[in-house]
């Protein structure tokens, strides 16, 4: 018999072939078909998997997917060097401001990156792209978006840490096709998060939902948003184009904004809530229903505050408010309570920026530790919605080289503020140039103050919002030094309204209108120093005839006149402000605030009519009474006039003066050019002096005289007759 080896070789194989086969030792044919019926014809995987077996056991083989940072290119499965992976730390995978050189380049990550078409993408604006993103960003690579539309659906939820998304800038577009329920319609939830040149369109033109747009939640406590756009966001309160969640007060996050835009948002471009660690640079925000940008966090357990923030060179324009850092709500809570006790934002920079045509505010801050330096703003605001360049509620914080221009009604309405300095401005128009009523511990100097409506420099006792709400602070140690205020049409300089105590006027310079226009001190307590109106080396003032009285008029800015011609000598000495004030209510002092009270009345005696007044209550207390109409007929400068209390608290006491009384320690030398006598009996205020007769100082002789418990005392004389 011949060996298989001796056969002929078949020349095809067919399922009907005879095969020898052995079955318990008996040799049986046995056809083709028979030996391979059961096996699998051929093997068959999805694309981009392998083949393998993952269950447990042994068993047919089964398809294989590839892991996060894995690719399969052809017949080669490869992986990233670790440097390149976009990781467990994010400053691997993302560059921010500092530039920091151990970061990944874009040219790094774009190398490295996978376009969502190959997921099943798109990208024509109409066909759901959702799920195709959402895998692109699972295979833990860069995802590279085309200059296209690609239609994401709300609520998206980005987990994947450290995503990032790079796009075209301009033409790369996330829009929001519909949204399910209230959520963000992109949700961030990822450790880190990095976008590049990607316009996110919340499109509320066709969604108009509240719900946020782009929304970094308190899991993300690092990103990098630069050349993107966030737009159209719907809702009052959530339609905000980009929002970062507040954190935990211990965490301090990362978080860089750069050359990002803001536009057409419901509510705000950008908040930013009670976060620590966020630059936001060279940004642009316009046309957004609430705020352009906003650093701020209501958080009524005052534990979650905005910190260590970075607001530099972004311009803002045609929102309600420019840029808002902060809020004065003390208690964060409504109604509203004014105050610095709780502040929201501490130690934040806002430096370099352009904010321009807002309606109501260019620059609005509020908190602690605030640098405000070198912005500009101009035309926000008008006279008839109570607006400002800048409006600044500040404790400890420095505001500070900043150039304001338009026509609201203040330039830098600054009142309320405490242990601050607003220092080297140039304020120009507007209806008052600087205000700083109701503050405590403020420095105002050195700036420059012009083209204003009504006064320079306003500082009321007490301040109030638009609502007549007050501030629950009594303006106390003002220093109001060396600005430059310029008058114009019918502007004066400063005023000191209804009583402020212990405020410093020094070194201040005034230009145009009349020296007596320069100041108008509505108190007491007030030291004047080293002023000068049109840089004049001397101001005359001649007595005229005043109440009776031969009167030198002082303007309430000098502390040097002199008298070139008395032939009747001097019966009186008055600021201008008292002589012009004379028998009128000029401020009422209150003396003691009492407790209790929830509301009072005010009522003022004496000798005259027509005065009226209205109290200003705080936590129960009197802190402050405003003059609404001085009246007539109440008596001599610095006449103390009863004053009546009444309301559902007990006592307060107040007293008013018909016209200021001297303030204690004003000091006012007056050089003869001329023979001069100064009379004591029958003068007002009284003039004393040593000899308890009358002064008379010789030509080219002067006297100082210095204001001790409302009556001048003659001091440092020379010339005496």
């Amino acid at each position: 018999m011949p060996t298989i080896d001796e056969l002929d070789p078949a020349l095809a194989a067919a399922d009907t072939d005879n095969l020898p086969t052995s079955q318990g030792g008996v040799l049986r044919r046995l056809t083709r078909a028979q030996l391979v019926a059961g096996l699998q014809p051929e093997i068959a995987t999805p694309q981009g998997s392998l083949l393998g077996r993952a269950s447990t056991g042994t068993g047919a083989p089964e398809s294989i997917a590839l892991g996060a940072g894995l690719s399969l290119a052809g017949a080669t499965l490869s992986a990233p060097a670790p440097s390149a992976l976009p990781g467990a730390n994010l400053s691997s995978a993302m560059a921010t401001a500092t530039g920091t050189a151990a970061q990944r380049s874009l040219a790094d990550l774009l190398a490295d990156a996978v376009g969502p078409e190959s997921f099943g993408a798109i990208g024509d604006g109409i066909a759901d792209d959702t799920a195709a993103l959402s895998a692109a960003i699972g295979s833990g690579r860069p995802v590279k978006l085309g200059p296209r539309a690609y239609r994401v659906n709300g609520q998206w939820t980005i987990a994947q840490a450290n995503t990032v998304l790079l796009g075209t800038p301009g033409l790369s577009v996330l829009k929001r096709g519909a949204q399910s329920g209230n959520g963000a319609w992109i949700s961030v939830q990822a450790p880190g998060f990095r976008a590049d040149g990607i316009i996110f369109d919340a499109n509320r033109a066709q969604v108009n939902v509240e719900s946020w747009g782009v929304l970094l939640t308190d899991s993300c406590t690092e990103s990098d948003l630069h050349r993107c756009a966030f737009r159209n966001a719907a809702g009052a309160t959530q339609g905000c184009g980009l929002t970062i969640l507040a954190t935990a007060p211990e965490v301090l996050a990362r978080h860089a904004i750069r050359d990002c835009e803001f536009n057409g948002n419901a509510a705000h471009g950008l908040w930013v809530q009670g976060t620590a660690g966020v630059q936001v640079e060279a940004c642009r925000a316009w046309n957004n229903g609430a705020y352009g940008l906003t650093i701020d966090f209501n958080d009524s357990a005052h534990a979650r505050r905005a910190r260590l923030v970075q607001v530099l060179g972004n311009r803002s324009w045609a929102n309600q408010r420019g840029i808002a850092i902060g809020n004065f709500n003390e208690t964060n809570g409504e109604p509203p309570v004014w105050g610095n006790a709780f502040p929201d934002a501490l130690a934040v920079l806002v430096s370099g920026n352009t904010c321009h045509d807002n309606i109501f505010y260019g620059l609005a801050v509020a908190g602690r530790a605030l640098l405000v330096q070198g912005n500009l703003l101009a035309d926000n605001g008008t006279l008839a919605n109570s607006g400002a360049g800048l409006l600044a509620h500040v404790a400890a914080s420095r505001v500070a080289g900043n150039t304001i221009t338009g026509s609201a009604l203040f330039g830098i309405d600054c009142g309320g503020s405490i242990d601050s300095d607003i220092s080297n401005n140039h304020v120009l128009g507007h209806g008052y140039g600087i205000n700083c009523g109701g503050s405590r511990t403020l420095r105002v100097d050195g700036n420059v103050v012009a083209e204003f409506a009504y006064w320079g420099i306003c500082a009321a006792n007490v301040e109030t919002d638009a609502l007549g709400q007050n501030f629950g602070i009594a303006c106390d140690l003002l220093a109001l030094t060396g600005n430059r205020i310029a008058m114009s049409g019918s502007a004066e300089g400063i005023w000191l309204r209804d009583g402020p105590s212990r405020v410093l006027v020094q070194g201040n310079d005034f230009t145009g209108r009349t020296a007596a226009q320069c100041l108008r001190a509505d108190t007491e307590t007030v030291t004047i120093r080293g002023n000068r109106h049109d840089l004049a080396a001397r101001i005359i003032a001649n007595p005229v005839l005043l109440d009776g009285r031969q009167t030198v008029v002082a303007p309430d800015i000098t502390d040097t006149v002199m008298i070139t011609a008395a032939p009747s000598g001097v019966q009186s000495i008055l600021g201008s402000t008292q002589a012009a004030w004379a028998g009128r209510i000029s401020f009422v002092r209150v003396t003691s605030p009492g407790t209790g009270y929830t509301s009072a009345t005010v009522a003022i005696g004496g000798s005259g009519s027509g005065a009226g007044a209205v109290p200003v209550l705080s936590g129960g207390k009197l802190i402050g009474i405003m003059v609404t109409s001085s009246g007539t007929g109440y008596g001599p400068v610095g006449t103390a006039v009863p004053v009546t209390i009444t309301g559902n608290g007990s006592g307060a006491t107040a007293t008013a003066y018909a016209a200021a009384p001297l303030p204690e320690e004003r000091r006012l030398r007056i050089r003869c050019n001329t023979q001069v006598t100064f009379a004591r009996s029958g003068s007002h205020p009284l003039q004393e002096n040593w000899t308890r007769n009358p002064l008379t100082i010789a030509t080219d002789g002067e006297v100082e005289w210095t204001a001790t418990w409302s009556m001048w005392r003659a001091s440092r004389v020379t010339g005496q007759a």
